[in-house]
């Protein structure tokens, strides 16, 4: 991944599967949904893909895959659901 002062930092890489969803939340509490199918592909030799713009003194918090409501036997998401 390439990054450069105009691009910014990595704040995170996720794998996901075309029928994903992800979570973003910055620390002034601003969540956001997104469906994996919605975010462009990128190659290995790009400078990423920005999800979220936030404000100068915002910063993502945290970013995640929603697991799937129907959780397959011993895939560990299981307790997550409950």
């Amino acid at each position: 991944m390439k990054t450069t002062p105009r691009v910014g930092k990595v704040v995170s890489i996720l794998s996901v599967k075309e029928d994903s969803e992800l979570m973003i939340i910055t620390k002034q509490g601003q969540i956001i949904r997104i469906d994996s199918s919605e975010i462009r592909k990128a190659g290995r030799s790009t400078q990423g893909v920005r999800l979220v713009n936030v404000d100068a003194a915002d910063q993502v918090a945290a970013a995640g895959v929603i697991p799937d409501t129907e959780a397959a036997p011993g895939d560990g998401q299981e307790e997550l659901l409950q």
